[in-house]
């Protein structure tokens, strides 16, 4: 009957889901924050025109503010 998860094995997945979950808690509810204030850095870029010297850095701002975006979506939602 080695088909059939015991109960152990259902603790153990239960407690690395708990576990997962609280080390991504931390990290969701920094990229949420990060991106409610990531387009305050847009502004002085846009404010003083962009240069081609400054259109890595908003791109890179963009990506960023991106992956804050997906990462931080689940935030407070339960």
């Amino acid at each position: 009957m080695s088909g059939i998860p015991s109960t152990t094995d259902s603790i153990a997945l239960d407690f690395a889901s708990t576990v997962g979950r609280l080390a991504y808690q931390p990290i969701e509810a920094v990229a949420f924050w990060s991106a409610v204030a990531l387009p305050i850095a847009y502004l002085p870029l846009l404010a003083n025109g962009l240069t081609s010297a400054d259109v890595p850095l908003f791109v890179g701002l963009l990506a960023l503010h991106a992956t804050a975006l997906v990462l931080g979506r689940g935030h407070a939602q339960d």
